[in-house]
C-alpha cells in the first residue's frame, strides 16, 4: 500500500471513530478527539452554503461558532437535564461520512473534506431528520494518533426544519 493509502485510510478510521463517538452519545471520548492545545474550532456554517472553505465567521454569521472553552461547556451542558432538547428523551443518531477527498498535508496537520449525512430520530417525533452536508477537517498528528483541530461543518439546507435540530453534535 502506498503511503497515501495508508494515510486515507488512518484518517477514515479516524473519522469513523469520532462518528461513532457522536452516534453513541460518548461526548467525553469525542471531545477527546480533539487537541489537546492551541485554538480549536468547531463551526456549523450558514445554511447552504456550497463554497464555506472561502468564508470566515468574521464575514458572515455562522450558526455555531466554538472554541475550545465554548465546545467543552457545550459538552457539559447536552449531559445535563437541563439540556430540554435532549432530555429526557435523547435524539438518535447515525453519522455517515463518504468522499474523502481533498487530502492535504501541510507539516503535522492534514486537512481534508468529506460529505456527511446525519440521520436523526427522537421516539417522542415522528420521521427522520436527514442532515447532509460536508465538514471541513483539520487534523494534527500527535506522535501516532490524529487529533482534531478544525471541524467546520456546512449544511446543505435551505431551513432547519425542526427545533433543536442544532442542539447535537454534528
Amino acid at each position: 500500500m502506498t503511503d497515501k493509502l495508508l494515510l486515507k485510510d488512518k484518517i477514515e478510521t479516524f473519522l469513523f471513530a469520532e462518528a461513532d463517538c457522536a452516534d453513541d452519545w460518548k461526548l467525553k471520548e469525542w471531545f477527546a478527539l480533539w487537541a489537546d492545545e492551541g485554538d480549536l474550532l468547531y463551526q456549523i456554517g450558514p445554511l447552504d452554503t456550497p463554497n464555506g472553505a472561502e468564508i470566515s465567521h468574521n464575514d458572515m454569521l455562522y450558526l455555531v461558532s466554538d472554541n475550545r472553552f465554548r465546545l467543552e461547556q457545550r459538552i457539559i451542558r447536552l449531559q445535563k437535564p437541563t439540556a430540554h432538547a435532549e432530555w429526557p428523551i435523547r435524539s438518535r443518531l447515525r453519522h455517515s461520512y463518504t468522499n474523502l477527498r481533498d487530502i492535504q498535508v501541510e507539516g503535522n496537520r492534514i486537512n481534508c473534506k468529506v460529505n456527511m449525512l446525519v440521520a436523526r430520530t427522537r421516539r417522542d417525533t415522528e420521521g427522520v431528520s436527514l442532515i447532509p452536508g460536508y465538514v471541513l477537517f483539520q487534523l494534527e498528528q500527535h506522535q501516532d494518533q490524529l487529533k482534531i483541530r478544525q471541524k467546520r461543518i456546512f449544511l446543505d439546507l435551505h431551513m432547519l426544519a425542526r427545533p433543536g435540530t442544532m442542539a447535537l453534535i454534528i
